[in-house]
């Protein structure tokens, strides 16, 4: 399909300022955009840099002054949202998706009695254990495990690698990219009455991961010590993330890479984790919370509220803080100078 200006236009619901007639084949980055390339605009800077390239077609948000930037032939998409906007266009212009041929690759090892719903695509080398039940039009590549009793909800899409354990629960519409474990046995140990090793604590509940969810590569999701870890509706994960056994996110979470959620840690909805945060077991972050990088949280977060370091505290007491230690260096300077 070919995509003008004015069409593209229409799609977003943009006001067009300049051609209507301009084609576009794709979309790039500001500052590299060539003549038939769409590009977004969210900061003057970005603004400016377009204005040196050679892409022609730009959305641009409209509290964005650009009142002294000459865009002399250039052409604007102008918006309320440019990033959703620029979702919607990077829809219209998605790689072709590498997907198994549709039907059952003959070298899978497939219990007799797993339920396989209609127009499935399954790849080479995939095991699907007893009593297992995967819904219609589910997508699953190379490698993937899916243990006995386990249940797969309709379109869910499963990369290669991708393991899901025994009697664990994964919605519809979900994306769990290469190599995420779902099902893991959780973390517990405790020393031998001796004292001479470690015992183990086996781990007898399941995950249950809702409905269009997406889970990065190489995440992990253990499950739960005598419950299910929950990981709620429209929730999604970055790679390498760990989530803990018995933890409950709730809906429409953002996690970012690197996090990792202790055993029992309950998340609300619509909360929002920073690369590398850690929380120790048991603790609450309330609905809306956000987590800043790095973060090393060790109490329950109310609702709404930012939190940012280590310890995690209020992100404005923790800058305040932060800004009180730089100025340390030179305080000392000025009580050294006022011993001599």
């Amino acid at each position: 399909m070919v995509y003008t200006s004015a069409s593209i236009a229409e799609i977003i619901g943009a006001k067009l300022i300049g051609s209507s007639e301009v084609v576009i084949e794709g979309v790039s980055a500001a500052d590299i955009a060539r003549e038939n390339q769409l590009t977004f605009i969210t900061t003057i800077e970005y603004a400016q840099r377009w204005v040196e390239s050679s892409g022609r077609v730009a959305i641009v948000g409209n509290k964005i002054d650009c009142a002294n930037i000459e865009f002399q032939d250039k052409t604007i998409l102008l918006v309320d949202n440019p990033d959703l906007a620029m979702a919607k266009v990077l829809a219209l212009f998605a790689l072709p998706e590498d997907a198994p041929d549709l039907g059952i690759h003959e070298s899978c090892v497939i219990d007799t009695t797993a339920t396989i719903g209609v127009d499935v695509r399954i790849g080479p080398f995939v095991r699907i254990g007893k009593n297992v039940t995967i819904g219609d039009g589910c997508v699953i590549q190379s490698n993937v495990h899916i243990g006995m009793e386990a249940s797969v909800g309709s379109q869910t899409v499963l990369h290669s690698g991708v393991s899901i354990g025994s009697f664990c629960n994964v919605g519809a519409h979900c994306i769990f990219y290469a190599n995420a474990v779902i099902g893991a046995d959780g973390f517990g140990y405790r020393p031998a009455e001796d004292g001479s090793h470690l015992v183990k604590m086996v781990h007898v509940g399941n995950v249950e991961i809702h409905d269009h969810v997406e889970i990065g590569a190489l995440s992990s999701v253990d499950r739960g010590k005598f419950a299910a870890t929950i990981v709620g509706k429209g929730t999604k994960i970055d790679n390498h993330v760990q989530i803990g056994h018995n933890v409950q996110i709730g809906q429409n979470c953002v996690i970012a890479a690197y996090a990792g959620l202790g055993g029992s840690v309950q998340v609300g909805d619509w909360c929002q984790i920073g690369a590398g945060a850690g929380f120790i077991p048991h603790i609450k972050i309330g609905s809306g919370a956000m987590i800043g990088a790095k973060s090393g949280v060790m109490n329950d977060v109310p609702a709404g509220e930012s939190w940012l370091g280590v310890p995690a505290g209020p992100t404005k007491n923790t800058l305040r803080q932060w800004s009180a230690v730089r100025k340390l260096p030179g305080i000392i300077h000025q009580l050294a100078e006022q011993d001599s």
